[in-house]
């Protein structure tokens, strides 16, 4: 119990400051929270130590990507961030001092650039895996995008790149079953961004301030993703393969071949990017924004009817569904 509290004395003393809207934070039975009148987003995800990230991860990148995850569904709803929750589960041994701190500086670095504080959440000892639960509450200054709000007609566009955690993780259980990976270049870049991807708020907030209408984060895979998008809108859609947008070393090594493509850029999981869907008049002042904020941002597509399906082409020719559209969250 004592450990308990002087862990959570700790998160309050490195993370628990307050910020925009904060009236009461960390140190009582909950936050007093101050939206002026705005809707409130709210986004939870459970990180499992073995299924979601190598036990063995350093605690700054597990900081990072815990927050980054939440933060990237609060990009897809075009939400502001302001404030998060951290419930950490720790095994025995594991709340000492150098684990905190590298836990506290990842999640700061990441924190302090978003303009989220944390007010909140608990923490236990645990006899089984090590889990983290962050829950990010963000507020609307425009329409929230939703995955409902594709219309037949919308362009479908996606940032950043595709594929690079996929290899990356990849390469790490090859690596973990004693295997040699083959040795590429930009192998170093794919793992950062596993590691530490790079949520998409400001476009989010940006496309909502526009007036777009949908959008999803690509955590599952792209085609997972989108399909989800398909669904709650009711829709088909038009995808053209060869506009997936790809670092230049893992475009190298994909060499045009399929399988590849589509195990890591389509169907490859942990990228933190967003899918976009408008209608053709807000691409240009989309792309305008993008390039303000120097977000790299490829339409790869087009919303069709309902009845019409996935389709995926590459090159002209209409290429056959993979069986499994998405990541599986399992080390």
């Amino acid at each position: 119990m004592a450990e308990e509290f002087a862990l959570i004395a700790e998160l309050q003393r490195r993370l628990g400051q307050g910020g925009s809207g904060v009236q009461t934070g960390i140190g009582d039975d909950g936050a007093v929270l101050e939206t002026q009148g705005m809707p409130l987003v709210a986004s939870t995800d459970t990180l499992v130590a073995g299924r979601h990230f190598f036990a063995d991860v350093g605690a700054a990148d597990l900081a990072w990507k815990s927050l980054a995850v939440n933060l990237s569904d609060l990009a897809a709803m075009g939400a502001v961030p302001r404030w998060a929750l951290l419930n950490l589960a720790l095994p025995a041994g594991m709340a000492h001092g150098d684990w905190v701190a590298n836990f506290c500086e990842g999640w700061q670095a990441l924190a302090s650039r978003a303009g989220i504080s944390l007010v909140g959440g608990d923490t236990v000892a645990t006899d089984g895996p090590l889990l983290v639960t962050v829950t990010a509450l963000g507020v609307l200054q425009g329409p929230a995008l939703l995955r409902s709000g594709a219309m037949p007609g919308d362009w479908i566009a996606v940032t950043g790149t595709l594929g690079d955690a996929a290899l990356a993780l990849e390469r790490q259980l090859q690596l973990r079953r004693g295997e040699d990976p083959e040795v590429l270049p930009g192998a170093e870049d794919w793992e950062k961004r596993r590691l530490r991807p790079w949520p998409r708020w400001e476009l989010g907030q940006q496309a909502s301030r526009l007036g777009l209408r949908c959008a999803a984060d690509v955590s599952d895979g792209f085609l997972a993703d989108l399909g989800h998008i398909l669904q709650a809108s009711d829709v088909g859609a038009r995808i053209l393969v060869e506009h997936i947008p790809l670092h230049p070393a893992l475009a190298a090594w994909i060499d045009e071949d399929w399988e590849r493509l589509v195990r890591t850029a389509l169907t490859g999981g942990d990228d933190y990017e967003l899918i976009l869907c408008g209608p053709p008049a807000r691409w240009p002042q989309l792309q305008e924004l993008a390039r303000a904020a120097g977000v790299q941002l490829s339409q790869v597509g087009e919303i069709l009817p309902a009845g019409q399906g996935l389709q995926l082409y590459w090159h002209g020719q209409q290429q056959q569904l993979p069986s499994r559209l998405g990541h599986v969250h399992a080390l």
